[in-house]
């Protein structure tokens, strides 16, 4: 290889590597988080405490379901369940009169 030929090389890669290093100068330093999906991160911790909150809802509900379940196999006596009509005031319609 010609000593012409080697200079040629060394002054292409110098002239490339600062035309790279202006070139990354110049380019904007993107954020790390994009402000739009750090909205979407909120929502996604917002909806996932709703479903926690649900979820332990449903587990107490189960627990409680079971409880009645084993005492009514056990033999307990489950209070009857209130008729919404008795209890009332019967009002004049239905009072006999003397």
């Amino acid at each position: 290889m010609s000593v012409f030929a080697f200079i040629i090389i060394i002054v292409g890669v110098v002239t490339l590597g600062e035309v790279m290093s202006k070139y990354l100068e110049r380019q904007p330093v993107r954020p790390a988080v994009d402000p739009a999906g750090e909205s979407g991160i909120a929502e996604l911790r917002e909806r996932v405490d709703e479903l926690t909150d649900r979820v332990e809802r449903l587990t107490e509900e189960q627990r409680f379901m079971t409880r009645l379940l084993e005492s009514a196999s056990s033999g307990a006596a489950i209070p009857p369940q209130r008729d919404p009509g008795r209890g009332r005031d019967p009002g004049p319609q239905n009072q006999e009169t003397n």
